[in-house]
């Protein structure tokens, strides 16, 4: 993926998401449903960590060493116990710092991806063979758009239906 595209996809993901959350209330970023029993902020947590992990695989691509976790090879219960640890790690934190974490979390993985030399982005022979032949800017553009999306999409679901269903009532 040229960098130019994979930049100009990461803000339109970006604003995607952000243009969805300033559409919920106070009490709807704390209600469990948006992701099973995880609320919006539990959400928005987990989506900062895996923003972490793409912001270190920019770092080990640079270093020449592997990247942190190889999210192609790990099993279901692998994944899913990640993901449970990332929110254990994260469960305490307020709204706010959940907020201006994922503010600078994508930002700061947004402006490696712009310092990136576009071989890098989009070669793999740079990099060792645990990246699985995926190029670097298709990892970025893994976490920091299809991730952002699936879970835009969902919240965006989930609201539908509890709007719809509280319109009923």
């Amino acid at each position: 993926m040229e960098k130019a595209r994979l930049l100009s996809e990461m803000k339109r993901c970006y604003r995607e998401w952000n243009s969805l959350l300033a559409t919920l209330t106070s009490e709807e970023l704390f209600l469990p449903g948006g992701a099973g029993a995880w609320s919006v902020k539990d959400v928005i947590a987990h989506l900062t960590a895996w923003l972490e992990l793409a912001f270190s695989d920019i770092s080990a691509a640079r270093e020449g060493r592997e990247p942190m976790l190889c999210f192609d090879t790990m099993s279901e219960e692998e994944l899913e116990e990640l993901n449970q640890r990332f929110h254990r790690e994260r469960q305490g934190q307020t709204l706010e710092e959940v907020l201006t974490n994922f503010h600078t979390t994508w930002r700061r993985l947004y402006d490696e991806a712009m310092a990136l030399d576009e071989r890098l982005l989009q070669e793999t022979a740079q990099l060792v063979l645990n990246w699985q032949a995926r190029p670097l800017g298709e990892l970025i553009y893994g976490e920091a758009c299809e991730h952002l999306v699936d879970h835009t999409n969902a919240l965006r679901a989930w609201l539908s239906a509890r709007r719809g269903n509280a319109a009923e009532a």
